[in-house]
């Protein structure tokens, strides 16, 4: 009985099959097709959506909310204008504006398709860009204008600072979607990538370079942004068959000497002249620099002799002077950080008959011969607080009445092309005058650990 029924079902399974054999084998094969397509699908569209690729970033710094440096802040948003590298000044937030007043009016139109991370879109009145002694003026939901006391060039480049709303949010590539605080200090702050999901950044903050890399070598970090030096207890991370560095050139910051320009030495053009050529040609810690404008930028002067370093010629320089050899004492004063560069500098003066002392001090004052330490560059030419001898920023005690008529038209001028003219003639006569001696652009490193 039971072998009947077998042979029962056996044969209605084979006669089911012969009726529908072609709907069955085609099922099949568009099973097949489909079910391999959405696995096609899910690994190619689905997949990557779900694993996001997270880059971790050590920076050096103790920052509030309130002073987040410039590299994190212009990921996340940017301001009604930008500065190209060759320095000048183009369309961002604003499409365009207007000067008037002489230069003291400024009335900028605002783009009409970009919205903050929030949702809200870009109109006037969300713009909090405020500035000491500036009237702010809201037209209309996209002209905003600002009316300052005098003239001044440099405004339209200042206006490039990011834009943000409530909670940083901001109108760039990124946007914040989480900031960890410690003390009222950013400890990390983690930024997605508005146009492509997958990417996610984690910046972490360190605040000693010392503490960065210990960080990067336990993976706390993947890679690690702005270092000015390699060495890690006795070794050299660019050595670690692990780690890919590239080696970058911070044209933001510029190492100089500044000659005090009241000693009793110094005052001595001459001798200023003599310090100068008698630098060394190259160093390594940086790109060799010669004037405090960016070579990249439209208003460095080409036409000038930059590279003499001529021991002969200091050497010409320190006799003309007619000073005894114990009046040929110098001091160069500066942090731990440069005193390679200060012992380095003192050997070349060496060679044309300058006894030279370093002295290594925590605390940077007025009270010096001769100052090593860096300092920032502006985005645009103008270098007013610095050299005009009535700043209290001009370390150097530097007076010039041509340098400081040349400093007051720069800002004055807003048409680009007599702009180029000033800002040439003051490098040619600064460098002749040599308030101080530009050294170099310092190298940065960035470290990342080698996929494996």
């Amino acid at each position: 009985m039971i072998f009947i029924r077998r042979r029962y079902y056996i044969w209605l399974i084979k006669a089911y099959f012969k009726r529908w054999k072609r709907t069955i084998v085609g099922s099949l094969v568009i099973g097949a097709f489909l079910f391999f397509a959405i696995l096609l699908g899910f690994r190619n569209y689905i997949e990557p959506l779900l694993q996001r690729k997270v880059e971790k970033v050590g920076l050096i710094g103790i920052y509030s909310l309130n002073n987040l440096p410039e590299d994190v802040l212009y990921k996340i948003s940017f301001g009604l204008t930008t500065v190209d590298a060759n320095g000048e000044v183009k369309p961002a937030a604003a499409k365009s504006w207007e000067i008037k007043d002489n230069g003291k009016t400024y009335i900028f139109y605002l783009r009409e398709d970009l919205f903050f991370d929030n949702g809200e879109k870009l109109t006037s009145d969300k713009i909090e860009l405020s500035f000491k002694d500036v009237k702010k003026n809201i037209i209309n939901p996209s002209t905003i204008s600002y009316t300052l006391k005098n003239p001044y060039a440099p405004f339209i480049a200042t206006v490039a600072k990011p834009i943000f709303t409530r909670g940083l949010a901001g109108l760039g590539e990124f946007k914040v979607t989480n900031i960890d605080l410690n003390s009222g200090f950013v400890r990390s702050i983690t930024l997605d990538n508005k146009l492509d999901y997958r990417i996610k950044k984690i910046i972490y903050f360190y605040p000693t370079t010392e503490s960065l890399k210990i960080a990067f070598t336990l993976g706390e970090v993947e890679k690690i942004e702005g270092l000015e030096d390699l060495n890690i207890k006795n070794s050299n991370l660019e050595k670690w068959n692990n780690v890919v560095v590239t080696k970058n050139v911070n044209h933001k910051k510029l190492v100089a000497l500044f000659y005090n320009n009241n000693d009793n030495l110094l005052s001595n053009k001459k001798i200023r002249q003599a310090l100068s050529y008698a630098l060394p040609d190259e160093f390594d810690e940086g790109q060799r620099a010669y004037s405090s404008i960016l070579p990249e930028s439209a208003f460095f002067n080409e036409s000038l002799n930059y590279q003499i370093n001529d021991v002969d010629i200091a050497k010409t320089y320190i006799e003309s002077a007619n000073l005894t050899k114990k009046d040929l004492k110098i001091e160069i004063t500066t942090t731990k950080e440069y005193e390679k560069i200060a012992e380095k500098i003192a050997e070349s003066w060496k060679k044309i008959g300058i006894e030279t002392k370093i002295k290594i001090s925590d605390d940077i004052t007025g009270n010096f011969q001769v100052q090593l330490y860096p300092f920032k560059i502006p985005k645009d030419p103008d270098q007013y607080v610095l050299w005009h001898s009535d700043q209290q920023n001009n370390i150097a005690h530097y007076k010039n009445l041509r340098i400081d008529k040349l400093l007051e038209d720069g800002r004055k001028t807003d048409n680009l092309n007599d702009r180029i003219k000033i800002y040439r003639d003051f490098q040619k006569y600064m460098l002749d005058d040599v308030p101080a001696s530009i050294l170099y652009f310092p190298y940065t490193y960035s470290l990342e650990r080698r996929l494996k």
